[in-house]
């Protein structure tokens, strides 16, 4: 059989093999290589994403920082305009135009135990 067509292989039953046979390897290592070019496209993106939320948190803290201060300088505002308000008619004008009150200190007074009473 082989005589018919001297460039066909013959196949492992011996007869000549008619059709296109293809390989496993090449497929497999199409897939390969996409599977580590997006494996490596992922940890960048990763990689990157970190370094913007790092960046994020960074000037998050520094605005913390900073509304903390401004909080205080306001707060200390407020409360010498609320001394001033007890002799000066302007500053009690200006804290009755703006319902300016002076809540309790933070955490002051009696409270109920997180933990809860015995």
């Amino acid at each position: 059989m082989s005589d018919e067509f001297p460039n066909e292989p013959e196949t492992e039953s011996g007869g000549i093999h008619t059709g296109f046979q293809m390989d496993a390897f090449i497929p497999l290592v199409i897939l390969a290589i996409s599977m580590i070019v997006l494996l490596g496209w992922q940890v960048s993106m990763t990689s990157s994403q970190r370094t913007m939320l790092e960046n994020a948190l960074t000037r998050g803290e520094a605005a913390v920082t900073q509304a903390q201060q401004v909080q205080g300088t306001v707060s200390k505002l407020a409360s010498d305009l609320l001394e001033a308000a007890q002799t000066d008619d302007t500053a009690k004008a200006i804290v009755a135009k703006y319902n300016i009150k002076q809540n309790g200190p933070a955490g002051g007074g009696p409270a109920a135990s997180p933990a809860g009473s015995p």
